[in-house]
């Protein structure tokens, strides 16, 4: 799969964080990147509506030579980041355990644009002179204060 077919940025001057909530090996299925893919052109994607594919439409790049792949393999608290032209996938967990991932998309440039639909930033650092997006606040206090009183005001805790 190429991260750039849905994410809708341009130019492709970003990346995806990937953070293991648990530990991800070949057993469990990690992600495997095909080296050297993103200095290719974009490849199709076949929409195969897989039930096994956790994909939306089971989007798949078809014959991606498993044995050019190498698997991303990580501990718990670990984080990869990958260019979104590369091919990347995971395969089907074969384990008892989870394979627990959090994504953070994406790491953009001032100079990205969002040309499908509308997305809000928090800028990291730096200036933004393009003006390609809608800013968001930082929060002004400590994240668990916040999540605490708003959880006390629906009833828990």
């Amino acid at each position: 799969m190429f991260t750039i077919k849905y994410i809708g940025f341009e130019p492709y001057n970003w990346v995806t964080a990937w953070l293991a909530i648990t530990d991800a090996n070949e057993e469990n299925g990690c992600m495997r990147m095909w080296s050297g893919s993103h200095k290719e052109k974009i490849k199709d994607h076949k929409d195969t509506y897989d039930e096994n594919n956790l994909l939306t439409r089971g989007q798949t790049v078809q014959n991606v030579p498993i044995e050019k792949t190498t698997p991303n393999i990580l501990k718990a608290g670990q984080l990869s980041l990958h260019h979104p032209m590369i091919v990347h996938g995971s395969g089907p967990n074969k384990s008892n355990q989870r394979r627990i991932g959090f994504v953070i998309q994406s790491y953009i440039g001032t100079n990205v644009d969002q040309v499908i639909g509308k997305v809000y930033v928090q800028q990291a650092r730096g200036k933004d002179t393009f003006k390609f997006h809608e800013h968001t606040k930082r929060p002004d206090e400590e994240l668990s204060k916040i999540f605490y009183k708003d959880a006390k005001k629906i009833g828990k805790f």
